[in-house]
């Protein structure tokens, strides 16, 4: 830590605050939407604009990131994360949450992506998996006990219920102003690699794709990536909330026990996806997920413990950076903010069909289908392509040199 640059601690201070405050609120949001009078459709169709938006965005964002201010680009992406959760707390009916959703999608790509660039950047090859992890551990420390305090506030405020969740809307959007003016005023801008002219951008996306190997079938990983979340991810804790039984203290826990998880393992997994690879790491991970999805589905009704579990399991595949560090090693420096761009375009291109489709299913069809249909497309198809693309690890490090003699 003493070695990081002084925008690195920057950004954690702010991972800090963001990430605490994003834990408060986030296994309430899709309730929310619900009972501000969204059906099941509609919710899905209101993560989808959302997603549309950052597939808008996303090679434009990507582009400026190596070739312009990032302090520029983050400081705009926090003002629209601020307009976004305004959006949340003075929601008067579910329309409000599309212009919210807009906002906030465009935060994740204006901000979030860009500081995977500015951390990657800063660590070299064979410490940035831990460094990695080990903002996760710091950032998710005091995050821990976040979404309990939650579903406190929520259950002392009036239950699962518009009264019940709006303080907590006030209360990020309190904090959200407050961190995004300490970053405004203490990040350093970034010098950008180049200058590229809008006009040139194609002939410098062929040098990405040059740049690097499997870079299509690893863009297509990530996208899929997308089906398997994107169909699900709306639906969790309104499913857990509607067919399981869960109140607002179940869902607060069921938070605490992921983020826990997830902390606790991040650095060593991180410490062997340095040593091991990060393959390694996202195929000894990856059955968690699917064990979350199924005690997700079988749960009985009454019983909290099981939902508490499952979260617990996806904490455990969640705390695992290495699918990330991969995808920042897919590329050298200067392309990192291309890449994402277009991966994030990639990826949000299907995610828009999934969302729809999930809506579709969960409300016509039947609810359980949007936590298999996933787990089966990550099994059958996205693991099998992955483990075709060589480990970035393996591939960045020299070859041995010719043996010593004695």
């Amino acid at each position: 830590m003493r070695d990081q640059t002084r925008n690195y601690n920057v950004l954690l201070t702010r991972s800090v605050v963001v990430t605490f405050l994003t834990q408060l609120v986030e296994n309430f949001t899709n309730i929310y939407i619900v009972e501000l009078g969204a059906t099941p459709f509609q919710l899905s169709a209101v993560r989808a604009v959302g997603a549309g938006a950052s597939a808008l965005v996303s090679i434009p964002a990507g582009w400026l990131s190596d070739v312009y201010s990032l302090k520029k680009i983050m400081i705009l992406g926090m003002a629209l994360q601020i307009l976004s959760v305004a959006c949340y707390a003075f929601a008067q009916d579910w329309q409000w949450i599309i212009a919210a959703m807009i906002f906030g999608t465009l935060t994740m790509t204006l901000v979030f992506r860009m500081q995977n660039v500015i951390i990657a950047n800063s660590l070299t090859d064979t410490t940035r998996a831990t460094g990695f992890a080990i903002r996760t551990v710091v950032r998710q420390f005091l995050a821990i006990f976040a979404p309990t305090i939650g579903g406190a506030i929520v259950h002392l405020s009036g239950g699962i219920s518009i009264r019940g969740i709006r303080p907590l809307y006030f209360i990020q959007l309190v904090g959200f102003t407050a961190v995004s003016i300490y970053v405004a005023r203490n990040l350093e801008d970034v010098e950008t690699h180049k200058s590229v002219q809008p006009n040139e951008l194609i002939g410098h996306f062929r040098e990405m794709f040059a740049s690097g190997k499997n870079l299509g079938r690893f863009a297509l990983v990530q996208a899929l990536g997308s089906i398997t979340f994107g169909m699900s991810m709306p639906f969790s804790f309104v499913y857990a909330a509607e067919f399981k039984g869960a109140d607002s203290l179940t869902i607060g826990y069921m938070g605490t026990c992921f983020v826990l998880a997830s902390m606790l393992l991040a650095i060593p997994l991180g410490n062997l996806a340095d040593t091991r690879g990060r393959k390694f790491i996202v195929f000894i991970t990856r059955p968690f997920y699917y064990l979350s999805s199924i005690l997700l589905v079988l749960a009985p009704v009454g019983a909290p413990w099981v939902l508490i579990l499952a979260w617990g399991c996806r904490g455990v595949m969640m705390s695992a950076q290495a699918f990330n560090t991969m995808s920042m090693e897919m590329v050298p420096p200067e392309y990192r903010g291309r890449w994402t761009g277009f991966v994030s375009l990639f990826q949000n291109l299907l995610r828009v069909p999934s969302i729809l489709l999930g809506g579709y299913i969960y409300e016509n069809i039947d609810p359980a289908l949007v936590f298999t249909i996933p787990l089966l497309v990550d099994v059958l198809v996205r693991m099998p392509l992955l483990s075709t693309i060589p480990d970035t690890l393996k591939s960045r490090q020299p070859p041995p040199g010719p043996p010593v003699q004695e």
